[in-house]
């Protein structure tokens, strides 16, 4: 199940979703970033609100945290490591 994202909402600029992460037990959001030539995404948590109101236009999603980043100059250490293993079902 790892990487899942439920009931996933698509932002109305199209470089972000949001939607319940079972492995994490949260609401999360998904941003496309751009590093140069290479895009990767960060995932956020979110609350409950920020996911109802996900889709209305003019709403600016503001992320609780950034849980880690799949950014190729950061490699997720500690709480980042943790969160990244869960989501995406990796185990040590």
């Amino acid at each position: 199940m790892g990487g899942v994202i439920e009931r996933k909402k698509m932002h109305p600029n199209n470089i972000m979703y949001a939607g319940w992460s079972p492995a994490l037990n949260m609401y999360v959001m998904n941003t496309l970033e751009n590093d140069s030539f290479m895009y990767y995404s960060d995932y956020y948590e979110i609350d409950e609100y920020t996911y109802e109101h996900f889709c209305d236009e003019g709403f600016k999603p503001q992320p609780i945290r950034l849980l880690f980043s799949g950014s190729p100059h950061r490699i997720p250490k500690g709480e980042e490591k943790s969160f990244h293993d869960l989501f995406f079902g990796e185990r040590n």
